[in-house]
């Protein structure tokens, strides 16, 4: 047997549990990953309500991201093999101590060198909004770039991608959090009341583009800031709102097989940096997903599964 997060009903996070459940069987073509780690999103918030994600009828894993080690592969299997450290997604099944991956060729990767585990684990469902949002946003060198929740899971990663592609950006976020974005070369602004005027004083020259994390208030905010619709990116708002003030929604619905490769090694290869907020055990699962949605953490949370310590070749391997 082994365990996993799950719930049998949609509601808020009490829902949630550990249960034990059969370990799967590796099929041929299929995958079998020790989790390490798996990564916390709103997203699975959302999907644990129900409503368009739908609603559950039976028991439903939980989680996307996650990053762990081969456990063993099935015949046919040729590009991983057993002990390689992998990180990918698999949407309401991440977040168990055995991930059975049935098609492999889309859903995982090897970690490169240099590229941390933990932070792997929770790179998927972030890492693959924020490179969609990227190319949506159409960025030019020179351009002021402001992004809403720039210490968050997505902004963070978009913030310092427009940075690389020689964006001045300007972010939102809260006071504590602001040493963390101007290390990162990011201007920092708090959010709330006077948001705009604050903007408005840091860009006089206005704002090319922007990344909206909230709903329809903060796009209306950012046109009346005077940044054009067509240069919008919200992956909060709904196709609704989106559609009614003509922004783009471009999220990780539009990310690209190869784009997961290609930030793994920008990290790795330190262009970007992706904070830990915290890493909680996988018992503590309700307090993980209350300090994700209430503290407004720098970067990402993570579960913790126990697993058997890496080797010293696994080790090596990722310094």
């Amino acid at each position: 047997m082994t365990r996993r997060v799950q719930y049998t009903s949609n509601g808020d996070i009490d829902q949630l549990h550990l249960a034990e459940v059969a370990v799967p069987e590796v099929g041929e073509g299929q995958v079998l990953v020790t989790v390490l780690y798996a990564g916390l999103n709103p997203l699975d918030w959302k999907m644990l309500q129900g409503g368009r994600f739908g609603s559950v009828e039976t028991a439903s894993g939980n989680g996307v991201d996650f990053s762990g080690v081969v456990a063993s592969v099935g015949e046919g299997v040729t590009d991983f093999t057993p002990g390689d450290l992998v990180y990918g997604g698999l949407p309401k099944q991440a977040q168990t101590e055995q991930l059975l991956i049935t098609d492999p060729a889309d859903r995982l990767d090897r970690i490169p060198r240099g590229l941390g585990v933990d932070t792997a684990g929770g790179l998927y469902v972030a890492g693959r909004t924020a490179v969609a949002g990227i190319r949506a946003l159409r960025l030019s060198e020179g351009d002021t770039l402001f992004v809403s929740g720039a210490s968050g899971g997505v902004g963070i990663i978009i913030a310092q991608l427009a940075r690389n592609l020689g964006a001045r950006v300007i972010g939102s976020a809260s006071q504590g959090n602001h040493a963390l974005l101007e290390s990162l070369g990011i201007e920092p602004v708090t959010y709330g009341e006077g948001l705009w005027d604050r903007v408005s004083e840091l860009a006089p020259g206005g704002i090319q583009a922007a990344y909206s994390t909230q709903g329809e208030d903060e796009i209306t905010g950012m046109i009346d800031l005077g940044v054009p619709a067509d240069r919008i990116v919200s992956i909060g708002a709904g196709p609704t709102v989106a559609e009614k003030y003509g922004v783009s929604i471009d999220g990780e619905a539009r990310a690209r097989r190869d784009d997961m490769v290609w930030l793994g090694q920008a990290i790795a290869y330190g262009h970007i940096h992706i904070p830990i907020a915290r890493v909680f055990d996988a018992e503590e699962v309700h307090d993980a997903y209350r300090h994700l949605l209430t503290a407004h953490p720098a970067g990402k949370v993570l579960l913790r599964f126990p697993a058997k310590p890496l080797t010293d070749e696994q080790r090596a391997h990722l310094t």
